[in-house]
């Protein structure tokens, strides 16, 4: 009794631990699907899922986010001593790529912010006017944030959108695009606020944006990089931390007493088969006895002689295995007299 309540203790403890570890692991994925999916991603074209880092995650969040938990439980309920074993194991190899995934990515997040300024840079002179995705993008990032350029309006002297402009359109003058300026157009007076065009051809401040918005990027990537790092690093592998010390000893625990329940069956099931094998040859040899020493009996009260006694009651005993053997062999001596 005190075993089973044991190995409710120790599951009630898996269960936990479980528990709490796949919900963890499902508010980071939905997190992570969050921040992946905000706009500003597609300013880190080197970020791709087909990373091995990213890989990686990918396959541990899966891992993690119920094939863990299902192992673990099973594992539990079955009292299955090689199940609860892989379940540690696979949690160990999960702590450590967690470990070593995230100190690549913290070289990866210092050459990312240290490069930033200038790829933003780069892109704006050569992909701003030729690739139009970016455009709609960078216009978009500009009109939220009320910036323009990466570190101000004249970052657009030397883009190649610049001198499209200046081909395109010679008779304007255009000097910044009209997502820097501070007035919003609606689509009916697009056409007249754009031959106005007192905005985009000089970089006043009561007209223009004035800030770049490198630091609004860089301030987006920071935040993401401080949920992602605190949720994903801080809470689930710290979780892992301190369910791998308690489990190890709650498993172990529980192993040393599947061995024990395993050995309290075995010789329950070894004794009824031994009554069901054993049982029938000791009724045959006892009725084979009975006929026999009818036999004797007869033959010595033919005789009117009663032979010595050649087996004692304890050697019988000890032969018969049985009482109640005994107790025949006695009755038979009497009739005899």
């Amino acid at each position: 009794m005190f075993l089973h309540r044991a190995m409710r203790y120790y599951r009630l403890w898996i269960y936990s631990c479980n528990l709490a570890l796949l919900l963890s692991v499902l508010i980071f994925v939905s997190l992570a699907a969050w921040i992946f999916s905000d706009h500003h991603m597609a300013l880190f074209p080197y970020i791709r899922f087909h990373q091995p880092t990213l890989v990686y995650a990918c396959v541990a969040l899966a891992l993690q986010g119920g094939i863990l938990q299902a192992i673990g439980c099973w594992g539990a309920v079955r009292m299955n001593e090689r199940l609860l074993n892989v379940y540690w194991s696979i949690m160990l190899a999960l702590l450590v790529g967690d470990v070593i995934m995230g100190i690549i990515w913290i070289f990866h997040y210092n050459h990312i912010t240290i490069n930033l300024q200038s790829d933003l840079k780069s892109r704006l002179q050569v992909d701003y006017g030729k690739e139009l995705q970016f455009q709609i993008l960078w216009d978009r990032i500009q009109e939220d944030a009320q910036c323009c350029g990466v570190d101000g309006p004249k970052d657009y002297n030397h883009t190649f959108w610049f001198e499209q402009q200046r081909e395109s359109f010679p008779k304007y003058h255009q000097m910044v695009p009209l997502s820097c300026c501070r007035f919003r157009f609606t689509a009916h007076v697009w056409e007249s606020a754009f031959l106005n065009h007192t905005c985009v051809e000089s970089y006043l401040a009561s007209e223009v944006y004035q800030e770049g918005c490198y630091a609004e990027v860089q301030k987006w990537l920071q935040q993401s990089a401080d949920l992602l790092c605190v949720l994903g690093f801080c809470v689930i592998t710290f979780l892992k931390v301190c369910f791998l010390g308690i489990l190890r000893y709650e498993i172990r625990e529980m192993i040393q007493k599947i061995r024990i329940l395993q050995e309290l069956d075995e010789p329950s099931s070894a004794l009824g088969l031994n009554l069901l094998y054993i049982r029938p040859s000791i009724q045959s040899d006892t009725y084979s006895r009975d006929i026999s020493q009818s036999h004797v009996g007869n033959h010595l009260v033919s005789n009117n002689h009663i032979p010595h006694e050649s087996f004692s009651k304890e050697s019988f005993r000890s032969i018969n295995g049985n009482n109640n053997e005994s107790e025949h062999w006695d009755y038979k001596k009497t009739s005899a007299v």
